[in-house]
């Protein structure tokens, strides 16, 4: 006779509820990053919440088979990674982020628009040679 495999453990209510929360927090995350820079301070906040509920969901799902789910909970820890930068970014780089917004409200025209872009390029490289930085070469218009 074969030996049968013994059954797996089964899946507790709190990882279950750990799971769900992390889940909605990733979708607020990638909505708060969808939106764009109005809103994307925002990710300050909610990006390590994301990456803490994920982590205790992966700590709760120990031991349980479900490889697509611990497959997908480690993606949303890379993508609220990629939002808490994008926050960072957003901190660092505020002024000319909130001065191409304002000046994309105001274009109309493709030609406006290209103004815009060609402005918060030049501001951002103004402020980086201000921090004493300079971007590798090739990446400066």
């Amino acid at each position: 006779m074969t030996p049968t495999p013994d059954a797996p453990p089964e899946v507790g209510a709190g990882a279950r509820r750990a799971v769900q929360w992390s889940l909605a927090l990733l979708a607020l995350t990638m909505l708060v990053l969808l939106i764009g820079p109005r809103w994307g301070l925002l990710s300050l906040v909610v990006a390590p919440a994301t990456a803490a509920a994920m982590i205790t969901a992966l700590v709760m799902l120990r031991g349980v088979r479900l490889v697509a789910l611990k497959v997908m909970l480690g993606v949303g820890i890379g993508v609220s990674v990629i939002a808490l930068l994008y926050g960072l970014g957003l901190v660092v780089l505020r002024e000319p982020v909130e001065q191409l917004a304002q000046c994309q409200e105001r274009a109309i025209t493709q030609t406006a628009q290209r103004q815009c872009i060609a402005e918060y390029e030049q501001a951002y490289m103004d402020l980086l040679e201000r921090w004493g930085l300079t971007p590798p070469a090739g990446t400066s218009s």
